[in-house]
Order: C-alpha cells, then structure tokens, then sequence
C-alpha cells in the first residue's frame, strides 16, 4: 500500500491502527502518519467505537483483536509495526515494560516472538489491501521522529510528567487522568 503525502486536506475517511508489540513505535507512528496523511490521533488510553473520521489510532493493545476489528470496521487499514526484536526488548527492559506483573528474562523475547508471529498469521488472513507494514528504521528520516529517548517512559507523550514503570498502571494514576 503506498501512502501519499497531504497536499490537500485528506478525502480518508478509513481509520488507520497502527499495531504491533508495545515499545516498536507505533505512538511516532501515528503522529507521523496524522501530520502526513491529515488524520485525527486516537490514543491507546482514548480508543472507543465509534471512531472519529479519518482517525489514526495508537494502539499496540489491540493487536489482539485485528480480526475482530476487520469486521466490524471494514474499511479500517492495519499497520503493522516492525522494530528489530532486540531493540524492542531492550526498551521494555530500559522502563521496565511489565516489570510489576513479570520478572522472568525470558518474557520479553517470548512476547516480542510471539506478536510477530501472530501478525504473519494476520497478514495471511486478512486482505493484501487491508494491511501495510511500516519499519521503525523508516521512521527516523521524519522531522517529528526524536532520536534522543532515553528519558522516555511508558509515558513519555505526557510532556513534563515522567510517570516511570512502578506508577503508571496504579489507582493512583488513573485517578489523575479521570480529574
């Protein structure tokens, strides 16, 4: 699927997920994809039905439920993101991805295998027009792409408000983001 560069205001009106496992980009992504394409940015925390027109949603956490949404959106695009698989787990380890819920060594490698896997399984049953695939690599040519992030956080779009990997699914977070 070739996409191209907004020129006019977008005549899109198909909602793009960008998906794929946590920590491969899929939030740069996003933005990158709105400001080129005109889309309207859904966060992960933010996703609900129904989607505002020409929406770009960020949302690794519904990798698992692309099948569904295929039909139950069936003009939606899927981009499945492709980061190489040690830099993903070497991000997950860096903030601690999961930490509060795993301590085995063993689980990022395996959950980064396994998205994968799952999204080979996906690219076989959905459409070739259904789905394009975007290299994190690719990403680092844009102007909105931040090469620098290693003050980054689970939370890093937050600007100001570094909520670490200890915090950021706790009652107490959630309270501040429903004030």
């Amino acid at each position: 699927m070739t996409l191209k560069r907004r020129t006019e205001p977008s005549e899109r009106s198909y909602p793009i997920i960008v998906t794929g496992p946590q920590r491969a980009g899929s939030r740069i992504a996003s933005h990158i994809l709105c400001s080129d394409l005109g889309g309207v940015f859904v966060d992960e925390l933010e996703y609900c039905l129904p989607l505002p027109d020409n929406a770009v949603v960020q949302a690794p956490f519904l990798l698992k439920s692309v099948l569904e949404l295929s039909f139950i959106l069936p003009d939606a695009k899927f981009v499945f993101m492709h980061r190489n698989p040690k830099d993903i787990v070497a991000s997950m380890q860096r903030v601690e991805w999961y930490a509060d819920y795993c301590s085995d060594p063993n689980f990022y490698p395996a959950y980064v295998k396994h998205c994968y896997d799952y999204i080979d399984m996906l690219k076989q049953t959905l459409k070739p027009d259904r789905w394009f695939d975007i290299q994190y690599e690719s990403l680092k040519a844009h102007h909105l792409f931040v090469e620098d992030r290693t003050d980054f956080t689970t939370k890093q779009h937050l600007p100001g408000v570094p909520n670490g990997p200890k915090t950021w699914r706790n009652d107490e977070y959630i309270r501040t983001l429903e004030e």
